[in-house]
């Protein structure tokens, strides 16, 4: 793959205290939670050294998954 070089737009996050690397990008854990409760990230935005469709379509369904047990805990 050819990379053509990117920045990830993740200012957005900046009020919210999320922790992001040197480079920008927003710090997850496996489950793609970052370190602020509730708030999830994926794709080209994370850390993940691999910015292919593929893997922000997997990191998608993963957040997707973990906000939705994230829901389904806070509802009791």
């Amino acid at each position: 793959f050819i990379s053509v070089g990117i920045r990830p737009a993740t200012d957005i996050v900046m009020d919210l205290g999320v922790e992001r690397d040197s480079a920008g990008y927003i710090k997850v854990d496996k489950k793609q939670r970052t370190n602020v409760e509730g708030v999830f990230a994926a794709g080209d935005c994370c850390d993940n050294p691999l910015k292919q469709i593929v893997t922000a379509c997997g990191d998608g369904a993963v957040a997707a998954a973990s906000a939705y047990e994230f829901v389904k805990m806070m509802k009791g």
